[in-house]
């Protein structure tokens, strides 16, 4: 039966990040305001959408509608500042890192870091604690597939890690990151099932640690810079004009407006 836990939940203190060489997918977009519309076909968020982005003559403010339940509408300003946490995150390095942590429990991972905003309401954690955010906060999900070979005569063991960061500008009004929480999926091993899950839970912390570690790059990078606000998009937060189609499961991006 497929079994699914949640370790641990809504930290209230950052983590300890250390420096590593990480590139950072940070851009000050200053060519163009644009109007993106952003269509979810597999759910907000979710799977794949297209945005279409319209060119403004003018600059405007940052303002963002709800038309329906499948589509989101920004007004971005000439002065966004882009980050692209899909790139930043899925390296080949952190992708190693990551997968040294998964060793110690005896599996090997099957995907790459996926990067994936989520509605605070929509974390499988949410009922734990619900007044830890406002229901409609964006939190970042980082997730991977892993696999487990297991003795002969039990099936192998598949799951999903994954490790939610809460992204937020504090009261001095410069951006801030916590690990929020991780959750854990297991299916398969047959009377394996209870050792690999063991060793999965043992390895937990390594791979939270880990995943903290991720994002030292971005801290250095704004910790001098003050934003009054902080939005989430789909995918690498495309802003030419034209439309594009690409999947929100993989990756996301953020803006942050000056103050």
């Amino acid at each position: 039966m497929p079994e699914a836990v949640a370790y641990s939940c809504c930290a209230s203190a950052a983590p300890s990040l250390r420096h590593n060489h990480l590139s950072l997918s940070l851009q000050e977009k200053r060519i163009m305001s644009v109007t993106s519309t952003y269509t979810f076909l597999q759910g907000f968020f979710n799977g794949l959408f297209t945005v279409h982005n319209t060119a403004q003559a003018a600059d405007q403010p940052f303002s963002r509608t709800f038309p329906n339940s499948s589509t989101m509408v920004l007004h971005r300003p000439n002065g966004e500042m882009l980050v692209d946490l899909g790139t930043l995150i899925n390296t080949n390095e952190n992708v190693g890192l990551v997968s040294k942590r998964l060793m110690s429990a005896g599996g090997a991972m099957t995907s790459e870091l996926r990067v994936q905003g989520v509605q605070w309401a929509s974390v499988p954690y949410f009922m734990q604690s619900p007044a830890a955010h406002m229901p409609m906060d964006m939190l970042t999900k980082v997730n991977f597939d892993f696999h487990i070979e297991t003795p002969f005569g039990c099936t192998d063991v598949d799951g999903t890690i994954s490790v939610f960061l809460f992204l937020f500008i504090d009261a001095q009004k410069h951006l801030q990151v916590r690990v929020d929480g991780t959750w854990l999926h297991v299916d398969g091993g047959g009377f394996c099932h209870a050792p690999a899950f063991n060793a999965l839970k043992a390895a937990m912390p390594g791979v939270r640690q880990q995943v903290a570690d991720l994002l030292p790059g971005l801290m250095a990078v704004t910790k001098n810079l003050k934003f009054n606000n902080l939005y989430y998009m789909p995918g690498n937060g495309f802003k030419a004009a034209g439309i594009a189609a690409q999947n929100a499961s993989v990756d996301t991006a953020i803006g942050l407006i000056s103050a």
